[in-house]
């Protein structure tokens, strides 16, 4: 009973319940135990799956929105380029009017 394997005379001296008993219990414990085993491992690899698409997806997003910020900054400073050249005509505009 050291962690050696035991022989039936050895298991029969170790337990007073019978073999015919103590069988069937043990084993209906391992495959329970076996079972619920199964059930963390298919959990385990769901949540794994679950954690790589939902990483992927915020990869995903978070390029998207980096690239529409960059573009709305690129559009930002082309609309006050286009204020400040029409300012510019306007004023132009302005004195070329003045001289006639």
């Amino acid at each position: 009973m050291d962690g050696n394997t035991m022989t039936m005379s050895d298991i029969r001296q170790s337990f007073r319940t019978p073999l015919r008993i103590l069988l069937p219990k043990l084993l209906k414990s391992r495959d329970a135990w076996k079972a619920k085993s199964d059930r963390r491992k298919a959990d385990l690899k769901a949540a794994r799956i679950k954690i790589r698409d939902c990483s992927a997806s915020r990869h995903m997003w978070r390029e998207r929105a980096e690239r529409f910020g960059e573009e709305n900054r690129q559009l930002r400073e082309q609309l006050e380029l286009a204020q400040r050249e029409r300012t510019q005509m306007q004023a132009q505009l302005a004195e070329h009017d003045k001289k006639k």
